[in-house]
């Protein structure tokens, strides 16, 4: 077995740095967590990340939260946790890290080595609260780093860890996975996913102007708050029930609207926007119809035949949108890839029926229109808190 504690200190380059466990949602972790949220809102232009506010507002979900030991079992951490975050998505690393946290383990962070904005807005606000006395313990249990992923960091790391939470494109996580760890250790993968929207035709067909708009901002917030890099963003718009074509006109020219005085693009955004519809146009072959609304907006409707939309994606405004008879029809559109439909006009009990109904080996959530990107310790099917803490029998 490798020397664990050399290992350490040579990946934190913190001599006190040593692997501590807890009970998941310890007072310290929660403490932790509200202190981080404060932190954040010191930030004089924190409005300017609508992905920081929503972390903020994440934050606060667990500041009364106390442990939730029903069970008969005692749960406490498994140990050290090395998270692999992806490089595309600026927030990503925090979560990861508080799911390590709050499950009661100490935690090395790979983090993005892009130079986002928020990145470094959270870590500063990490580096403040490591330097109270309070939270020393986990200053020395827990760390960030980034290093380029060819090195050999990561099998160092790998042999000495007790999970891995490993993020990104499939090639990557199988790459990753080839790689050693010990024979108790674990492996928690969450790869490339696509989601999506579905409308009820009939009910949104009976909004106001000003509820379609209430809708139309929510859908903006799932679509451009991450550019639709996020594997929750959502790339299809499926309308359901008997087609409407004024209906849909007015949201999308509702979203234009809405996105001329909310999104800025810059010359990245649109390269990449043009760049990625001619990609789409060059490998599907099969589109009827594209819209564009300047570079706000495209809007770009696939023909009938089109069913496997796992790899169709849009980026920064770029939309694709079906019509299908009844919520039943949209199972040929799902595969083990699908992970969140965002909805309007559906209760939950439609939804239970259609997914017990289906046979469905995709979806892992469903959610109302506006919360597609609201991040959970449920995730993709991972109860995480239960899946990185042991379960000790005292009898």
């Amino acid at each position: 077995m490798p020397d664990k504690q050399s290992i350490e200190k040579d990946i934190t380059y913190n001599k006190n740095f040593k692997t501590k466990i807890a009970e998941p949602f310890n007072k310290l972790s929660l403490n932790f967590i509200s202190d981080f949220s404060q932190e954040l809102r010191k930030f004089k232009k924190i409005s300017l990340y609508p992905d920081l506010i929503y972390l903020i507002f994440w934050c606060s979900k667990y500041k009364k939260k106390i442990t939730e030991n029903n069970e008969k079992y005692l749960r406490m951490g498994r140990g050290l946790v090395f998270h692999i975050c992806p490089s595309n998505v600026p927030t990503n690393f925090i979560y990861s890290f508080f799911f390590g946290l709050l499950s009661g383990n100490s935690n090395i962070v790979k983090i993005p080595s892009k130079d986002f904005k928020e990145k470094e807005i959270i870590l500063s606000a990490i580096k403040s609260l490591f330097k109270r006395r309070k939270y020393l313990a986990l200053k020395n249990s827990n760390t960030f780093i980034t290093y380029d992923i060819t090195t050999d960091k990561t099998k160092k790391i790998s042999s000495i860890c007790d999970a891995r939470v490993i993020w990104g494109g499939n090639k990557t996580i199988n790459e990753i996975r080839k790689i050693w760890i010990p024979e108790r250790s674990i492996d928690i993968t969450f790869p490339d996913r696509y989601s999506l929207s579905i409308i009820n035709v009939k009910k949104f067909e009976k909004e106001s102007p000003k509820e379609m708009e209430k809708l139309v901002k929510k859908f903006y917030y799932d679509g451009y708050t991450m550019n639709q890099l996020a594997c929750n963003s959502p790339h299809f718009i499926f309308w359901i029930g008997k087609k409407n074509k004024e209906a849909q006109n007015k949201f999308w020219n509702c979203l234009n609207k809405i996105v001329k005085t909310k999104f800025v693009f810059d010359h990245v955004h649109v390269v990449d926007k043009y760049t990625n519809l001619l990609e789409n146009i060059i490998n599907e072959k099969n589109f009827n119809n594209i819209k564009m609304f300047k570079n706000n907006l495209y809007v770009v409707t696939p023909d009938k035949k089109t069913k496997k939309i796992e790899n169709i994606r849009g980026i920064n405004g770029t939309f694709f949108q079906k019509n299908i008879k009844n919520l039943n029809s949209l199972k040929e559109f799902i595969s083990k890839k699908c992970q969140t439909v965002s909805y309007f006009g559906f209760d939950k009990y439609e939804l239970k029926d259609f997914l017990k109904k289906n046979n469905l080996t995709g979806i892992d959530r469903m959610v109302p229109m506006g919360s597609a990107l609201e991040i959970d310790i449920v995730w993709d099917g991972y109860d995480l808190i239960k899946s990185l803490s042991r379960a000790i029998s005292v009898e």
